[in-house]
């Protein structure tokens, strides 16, 4: 009991200072707020910012796949990570596991700049609850060394020109299969029967010997095109914007028809320790000031009205921000019913 009393006492003291010195409340409780995340979406350059509004640290942990990040997730039912930055893939797992807790908009005073077709996606929210707030997406792209390959790509049967083999990189990731399908034309590449994924095996292993190294991390992949092992890659926006800003020549197209992407959401772990700073880790992400933090260090687009403000007119219209039609024609990463099978085929192509 006595000990009770005097940790009673002490939170009223640090509270206290806490006014007097004009301290947030979170610094007073040491408060750091673990998170699980995508490479690039706690960077310092503007986790910084909330660090000192708030006095709450960011600990992140970088994943190189949803699978890597489920897993890691669900280490601990969650205790681990207070957030993590889910993709479509995984959102629907991590709900069925129990893992992640309803959100609460109410708590969210950036909420309604959500863009209206992003709020209660089909991709976070389940039996009519939100359990993810949009806040990035993109497309997957092809990266290339403009030195190397001279002409812009316009397809992606570029990979499997002779004169590339041994410098192609793919991502490490059993989604990638969607990509082969839709170069297969197949209507829904988050849906294939068993004939189809034998289809998409066989045009993998036409495609093995073309590659050099399956990337894991966006720096990864661009180390690879620095040292000059690939110059032609599945990728991420984030991986042409790192080499772009170090002066590298790189190129990036995206194929029309044949893309793949992401919608990310903010998830909030049942068993957080920091629930509320989570919650004011997303409102800031939802900011202006947080969307364009996210949109300069990975290329990505934003999802809020006050991340299209903040970067103006013109880059705007570049990310597709002032026109959505985009997010629309990509084939945003899904569940998928027969992932087991899908993790099969991929380790099968990559022994």
């Amino acid at each position: 009991m006595l000990y009770r009393l005097k940790a009673i006492l002490l939170t009223g003291i640090l509270s206290l200072l806490a006014l007097v010195v004009g301290m947030p409340a979170a610094q007073a409780d040491n408060c750091t707020l673990s998170a699980i995340v995508w490479e690039g979406y706690t960077d310092p350059s503007f986790a910084q910012t909330f660090e000192k509004e708030t006095g709450c640290t960011v600990k992140a942990t970088y994943a190189g796949s949803s699978d890597e990040m489920f897993a890691k997730f669900r280490t601990g039912k969650g205790r681990n990570y207070d957030i993590i930055s889910a993709s479509g893939d995984i959102t629907e797992r991590l709900y069925r596991a129990g893992l992640v807790q309803p959100i609460d908009a109410s708590k969210l005073k950036n909420y309604d700049s959500v863009f209206s077709s992003f709020q209660n996606g089909n991709w976070n929210t389940f039996d009519g609850k939100p359990y993810g707030v949009t806040f990035a997406w993109g497309p997957n792209v092809m990266v290339y060394n403009k030195d190397k390959v001279t002409s812009e790509p316009k397809s992606w049967d570029v990979l499997f020109d002779p004169k590339y083999a041994g410098k192609i990189s793919l991502p490490d990731n059993p989604m990638t299969i969607a990509d082969v399908a839709l170069w297969l034309d197949k209507p829904d590449p988050y849906h294939l029967s068993d004939e189809d994924l034998a289809e998409v095996k066989a045009k993998l292993l036409e495609l093995r010997p073309q590659v050099r190294k399956f990337w894991t991390t966006a720096g990864e992949l661009a180390n690879l095109f620095q040292s000059g092992e690939v110059v032609l890659a599945h990728a991420w926006p984030l991986t042409y914007t790192q080499l772009s800003s170090e002066g590298f020549p790189a190129g990036s197209v995206s194929p029309k028809g044949k893309l793949t992407g992401w919608t990310d959401s903010w998830m909030i772990s049942k068993n957080s320790r920091h629930a509320d700073a989570a919650y004011e880790w997303v409102d800031f992400i939802l900011s202006g000031e947080g969307q364009k933090g996210v949109m300069d260090v990975t290329g990505y687009s934003g999802a809020t009205e006050l991340g299209a403000e903040a970067i103006g007119r013109e880059r705007a219209h570049e990310l597709f921000m002032d026109d959505l039609s985009l997010h629309s024609q990509i084939k945003m990463w899904q569940s998928v019913p027969n992932y087991d099978q899908w993790v099969q085929v991929w380790n099968e192509i990559r022994a």
